[in-house]
C-alpha cells in the first residue's frame, strides 16, 4: 500500500487566505482536529496530521499519518472535523480528498437514512449524536451541501 500523495494539499504559500480572521478560523479547526484524535489511543502514535482540505470552520479533511512501526496498511487514516460529526476513517479506497469526502457522506447518510427508517444502528460508525430525526435531517443538510459545493472544489 502506497501513501497518499499529498502535494496537492495546501501547504505554506499555497494557502490563499483572505483575511486574518480565515487564519485564525483555519487554526481553530486544526486543532479540532488535534483534539479529536487525541482522544483515541493510537498504535503507533501520530507522526503528523496534514489539511487536505478545508473550509473553516464548516470542515476540514485532514490525512493523519502514524510513526514507523504499524502494519504497512495502517500507515494513514482521514480525518473529518468541522461543524458536524467527526469521524475518521480508513484510506485505502480513497487515495484523494474529494474522494474522502464522498466516503464521508456516505458514512455519514447510512447512519442518517437508518435513524429515519428505525433501523438498528449497531453496523453503522458510531455518531456521538442522539439518533433522533432532527439529528438524521440536521446530518443529510450537511451531506448535500458537502457533496454540493465542497466536493468539486476537493
Amino acid at each position: 500500500m502506497s501513501l497518499i500523495e499529498t502535494s496537492s494539499f495546501p501547504v505554506g504559500e499555497d494557502l490563499d487566505y483572505e483575511s486574518e480572521e480565515e487564519v485564525e478560523l483555519l487554526k481553530a479547526l486544526s486543532a479540532l482536529a488535534w483534539g479529536f484524535v487525541d482522544s483515541y489511543r493510537w498504535t503507533p502514535p501520530i507522526a503528523d496530521l496534514l489539511l487536505a482540505f478545508g473550509i473553516a470552520p464548516i470542515i476540514g479533511l485532514y490525512l493523519m499519518r502514524f510513526e514507523p512501526g504499524g502494519k504497512p496498511e495502517d500507515r494513514e487514516r482521514w480525518v473529518v472535523v468541522g461543524d458536524l460529526p467527526s469521524m475518521h476513517f480508513e484510506t485505502d479506497d480513497t487515495p484523494t480528498p474529494a474522494l474522502a469526502l464522498e466516503l464521508y457522506c456516505a458514512i455519514a447518510q447510512d447512519w442518517a437514512d437508518t435513524v429515519l427508517s428505525g433501523q438498528d444502528l449497531s453496523e453503522c460508525y458510531p455518531i456521538p449524536v442522539a439518533p433522533t430525526q432532527e439529528h438524521a435531517e440536521m446530518l443529510l443538510r450537511r451531506i448535500e451541501r458537502i457533496r454540493s459545493d465542497f466536493i468539486p472544489l476537493a
